[in-house]
């Protein structure tokens, strides 16, 4: 694999958030971003472009750019993320009427806005509506990789002969949350509550159903349907032997029940167990820890050895459940666990770019001013976020997951969904999502 061209970079300041926005910026565009603060190597260094940040020089081409004190420790004021868009993106930090572009960026994958002191909702979350994109109308905007664009064209402007840039494929990825594999097999004492509830509630079809039908029929067992989603065929399993077309994640929820948030069946029914090792054998099978491990790491660990035990495999990947995560807390939790990726990056309450991007990247973590080896995944929406939150049915839903691809395919890289395989029932409020599911599938895909 050829080595990325090599652009240096100068600045009079070596501070580790620039050092972190260069490396991110420059993966997305294939480019070397290689930060100097020797001016003479600077010069010297053979290169097809140059970048000065906030330096004059005579005699040598370069590209200018601004140098806003963000990228040297300070923290942003009210007037520093004042919204204004010169080249028709959204942008702030401005200096003499010109955007930072690499300031904006940093202040949306350190994700600095959830260092700051912020109202949280019901669960304890950073929610949409707190969030300096919603605020300003620009969510739903890959942002961070129109800004990586912007800077790209600027350097061709001056350099054109410059190479081409990284070509990032487009790539569709589900990814599920499996809280619960059955609405009403292997439940116990919390099955036969439920299906007493149905009874007293004005569902005694369902409650009929819980206790009649066999396991084949129950609702939230999906997967085959899913998987043969994944192969491109909706109308039946795939043979064991095929793997998946697609490449999708599945998160287990394998709390001990202690809180009633979690609703898995504990202890883990053997059934269960062996389809998550048949599913760790050809796909990507990650931990979803409770709703307390975000807070206790302790619970945290002991979820992962347990799917650990189970799949006879490291746990390298994650999604907390409730998408319930704080910073830095949580993630240095995920750490120490050994997660090395995660997979949590998105709102509940509304869908877009909760870090201004979709390609994954290392997260900053900005109490202590350091990168670390885990990396971040977006994800666009969540179907849950579209049909409670947003109060969406699902049609509009398929319609604004299209409209967010459309707006992200231009730059390419992975396109996320989260889903789970409990939303697919009439039974349970979801008519018509099954086969909006597999419409959008079928459109994401192409």
């Amino acid at each position: 694999m050829p080595s990325p061209t090599v652009i240096p970079v100068f600045s009079r300041h070596r501070h580790p958030r620039l050092r972190y926005v260069l490396k991110e910026i420059g993966r997305d565009l294939g480019y070397d971003l290689r930060l100097m603060t020797d001016q003479k190597r600077w010069k010297e260094t053979d290169s097809y472009a140059r970048i000065s940040i906030s330096e004059a020089f005579e005699g040598v081409n370069y590209l200018p750019l601004p140098a806003h004190s963000f990228l040297q420790g300070s923290d942003a004021s009210a007037e520093d993320l004042v919204v204004s868009s010169p080249d028709e993106v959204p942008a702030f930090f401005m200096m003499n009427g010109e955007p930072d572009y690499l300031a904006c960026s940093f202040y949306h994958l350190s994700r600095y806005e959830e260092y700051q002191p912020f109202s949280t909702d019901e669960h304890g979350r950073f929610p949409a509506a707190e969030s300096h994109a919603q605020k300003h109308g620009y969510l739903h905007r890959p942002v961070v990789r129109e800004w990586s664009a912007l800077l790209e064209g600027k350097l061709r402007a001056v350099f054109p002969e410059l190479p081409q840039s990284k070509v990032h494929p487009w790539r569709f990825r589900p990814s599920y949350d499996i809280d619960i594999l059955w609405a009403w097999q292997h439940r116990g004492l919390r099955g036969i509550a439920s299906g007493l509830k149905d009874l007293l509630t004005g569902h005694p079809k369902r409650a009929w159903r819980r206790f009649a039908f066999p396991a084949e029929s129950d609702p939230y067992h999906s997967l085959a349907f899913l998987r043969s989603l994944h192969l491109g065929s909706a109308r039946q399993p795939p043979p064991a032997t095929d793997e998946p077309a697609l490449n999708p994640v599945w998160f287990w929820l394998l709390a001990d029940n202690s809180d009633r948030k979690d609703p898995n069946a504990y202890p883990i029914p053997e059934a269960q167990e062996l389809l998550m090792r048949e599913l760790a054998a050809t796909d990507t099978v990650g931990i979803h820890p409770s709703y307390l491990a975000s807070d206790k790491p302790s619970v945290l660990r002991d979820e992962v050895d347990r799917l650990a035990t189970i799949t006879g495999t490291a746990v390298r990947h994650s999604r907390q459940h409730f998408l319930r995560f704080r910073l830095p807390d949580t993630y240095r939790a995920l750490h120490n666990a050994g997660i090395t990726h995660d997979y949590t990056m998105g709102y509940a309450d509304d869908i877009g770019w909760r870090a201004g991007t979709n390609l994954p990247f290392n997260w900053y973590d900005l109490e202590r001013e350091e990168a670390t080896w885990l990396s971040v995944h977006p994800f666009a929406a969540m179907e849950v976020t579209m049909k409670n939150y947003l109060k969406l049915g699902p049609e509009a839903a398929k319609r604004s997951i299209i409209d967010l691809a459309d707006a992200v395919r231009p730059f390419g890289g992975e396109f996320m969904l989260l889903w789970h395989n409990s939303s697919f029932s009439e039974d349970y409020g979801w008519a018509g999502w099954r086969e909006a599911y597999a419409n959008i599938v079928e459109e994401l895909r192409r």
